[in-house]
């Protein structure tokens, strides 16, 4: 398995099961809204905490915004998939 393909899991697993996890404990749109926000804020304090306080010090270009922006967009996503799908499976209701 390439870092790439480990790099894309450490960001869509977590926001997976965080999907999960309010589809199990916030209802209605809220919880839809907070899948995706929930995810999106989590990968921009850890790309801000590795930008500004466990990075070496050198002069450069700064990529954190555009990873953020499509690694922000990608956790988002998988937050929300991770909502629906749990909400559709496991919180049904019985007819």
């Amino acid at each position: 398995m390439t870092v790439e393909a480990i790099a894309w899991l450490m960001i869509i697993t977590p926001s997976i099961i965080t999907g999960i996890i309010l589809a199990y404990f916030v209802k209605g749109r809220l919880g839809l809204i907070l899948s995706a926000l929930v995810p999106w804020i989590g990968l921009l304090i850890a790309l801000l905490c590795e930008h500004y306080f466990f990075a070496c010090r050198v002069d450069g270009i700064v990529m954190w915004p555009i990873a953020q922006l499509f690694g922000g967009t990608i956790a988002a996503i998988a937050g929300i998939v991770g909502y629906q799908v749990a909400k559709d499976v496991f919180c049904k209701k019985q007819a």
